[in-house]
């Protein structure tokens, strides 16, 4: 195992993309085999040392920051094994928790097959993707990281660990799920707080009869460390191609999606050649007027726009692009205005023009030197429509720049709240929580993809009460009696 205890050389664990300052720890470990991470853990949990699980120290929400104790690094976790084919059109693999996502991406497509979940950052660990359940674009047609998650090897502070396989263990009616260790089983009593039916990231798995591996993902590391994972395959298609739309009117670009989302929802289940929608994401006014000086072919009187993406074949492109054109006309669209993209480079600018929003925001935050805030809520498709209603009534209200993107297709938006002076930073942390707390009233969700960390606790609170957050204390002390592993994630310790 490699011990680093000069802080000067380990400083970069100390940092992540939350902006929180003041990270600090006595060492980092860096093990190399199941064994080491096992004795570390019960050392530490025997001694009472807290333990802060990290590795990419790529996150958004400061849940892999220590605030004192030690960090245990997976980084050495990096293997990418063998794909093992299980029928024509899906595969596994076993690997590492410490390997990069886009190394993983790329091995697997070179061989034929296709990791499907697409995180913004590439260079993310995939246990750390586990950890938060990340998605990412791709989402609305792919779904989030869990659903390609297969089994898990997970080491627990008792020292004790497990293999857990999906599709083997369920919890009861009540909520009881065993899980069986090297040392004996464990009787798991899930919180009885109730989680939206929609996209969510925040608080641990409960619904019911739910997969004792589904239990873990998400976990922010709190309940165990995730040494390896065996991940869901299945083959790559074989082209891509998209647009980009402007709407004058920001409601007739809602009404587009409702029809997108319907028709791929429809052709899906029937597997008919048709619309189907890989990615469907938004871009309000704000957000297009910051990024207009780049890019021209934004029209003056833009309101919004909506980038959407579908995969397909070499005999099916003709029909579905037909398809896309029809839909798009029927909105009063002139397609000659539409930005349309089907090879490689072209997809490519598509990504940099995603990026250059988060881009030019990181900028203006840079220059002001106040942290931004980023809104990560979701809220049902029905209920869309009145959220960014309330959003931008607050953000007039207080007279704050915002502009806000992301993920319309799965009514999963981020509105960027940016300061100018210190007055303001705190009445954008202020509106945060009243947006969280609308978002919650419409049955939606304080956080869909990034996490609640260090930075969301009361936003989580807002979600659950107190006591659920008391119901998700008493559930990780079940599995970390000392509970000494990711203190402050999620809640207080």
């Amino acid at each position: 195992m490699i011990i680093k205890t000069d802080k000067s050389i380990f400083a970069h664990y100390l940092e992540d993309a939350s902006g929180m300052l003041g990270a600090n720890a006595d060492k980092v470990y860096i093990p190399e085999t199941r064994e080491e991470v096992s004795s570390l853990l019960k050392e530490c949990s025997e001694k009472n040392i807290p333990v802060t699980v990290a590795a990419g120290c790529t996150g958004v929400t400061g849940g892999c920051l220590a605030y004192g104790g030690v960090i245990l690094s997976t980084e050495k976790f990096d293997s990418i094994g063998t794909i093992r084919e299980i029928s024509e059109t899906k595969a596994v693999i076993k690997v590492g928790s410490g390997a990069i996502v886009n190394k993983i991406k790329s091995y697997v497509l070179q061989n034929g097959w296709m990791y499907a979940p697409d995180p913004t950052e590439k260079n993310a660990t995939i246990g750390g993707n586990i950890s938060t359940d990340a998605s990412g674009g791709r989402g609305f047609k792919y779904g989030t990281t869990r659903k390609y998650i297969n089994a898990l090897e997970i080491v627990f502070t008792d020292g004790s660990y497990a293999n857990i396989k999906r599709g083997e263990t369920f919890a009861s009616d009540d909520g009881t799920v065993v899980l069986k260790t090297t040392v004996g089983e464990k009787i798991l009593r899930l919180p009885k707080y109730i989680l939206p039916n929609i996209k969510n990231a925040a608080a641990y798995y409960n619904y019911k009869n739910a997969d004792l591996i589904d239990i873990f993902i998400g976990h922010e590391g709190t309940l165990g460390v995730i040494i390896s994972a065996e991940l869901t395959l299945i083959r790559p298609f074989e082209m891509l191609f998209g647009g980009i739309i402007f709407f004058d009117k920001k409601e007739k670009s809602w009404d587009f999606v409702k029809k997108v989302r319907t028709l791929s929802e429809q052709n899906k289940k029937s597997a008919a050649l048709g619309i189907n929608a890989m990615s469907v994401e938004y871009f309000d006014r704000n957000a297009l007027n910051l990024i207009k000086p780049y890019y021209p072919v934004i029209p003056e009187n833009a309101d919004a726009g909506i980038l959407f993406e579908q995969d397909c074949t070499k005999e099916t492109y003709d029909v579905l692009m037909e398809k896309w054109i029809d839909i798009i006309e029927k909105y009063g669209i002139n397609t000659d205005d539409v930005w349309f993209a089907s090879d490689a480079k072209q997809q490519e600018e598509f990504r940099i023009f995603r990026h250059k929003i988060p881009e030019c925001v990181n900028e203006i935050v840079k220059k002001n030197k106040i942290p931004k805030v980023g809104t990560d809520v979701a809220v049902p498709h029905d209920k869309l429509h009145e959220m960014i209603y309330f959003c931008e009534q607050k953000f007039n209200e207080n007279k704050l720049f915002n502009l806000t993107f992301g993920h319309i297709g799965e009514s999963h938006l981020h509105a960027n709240i940016i300061a100018a002076t210190r007055e303001e930073y705190e009445r954008c942390k202020s509106l945060y929580l009243d947006i969280a707390r609308k978002a919650v009233s419409l049955g939606g969700t304080v956080t869909a993809e990034h996490g609640i960390g260090k930075v969301k606790h009361h936003f989580l609170e807002a979600m659950l009460g107190k006591e659920g957050i008391e119901e998700m204390r008493k559930f990780k002390l079940s599995l970390d009696p000392s509970n000494i592993l990711g203190q402050n994630n999620m809640f207080k310790k």
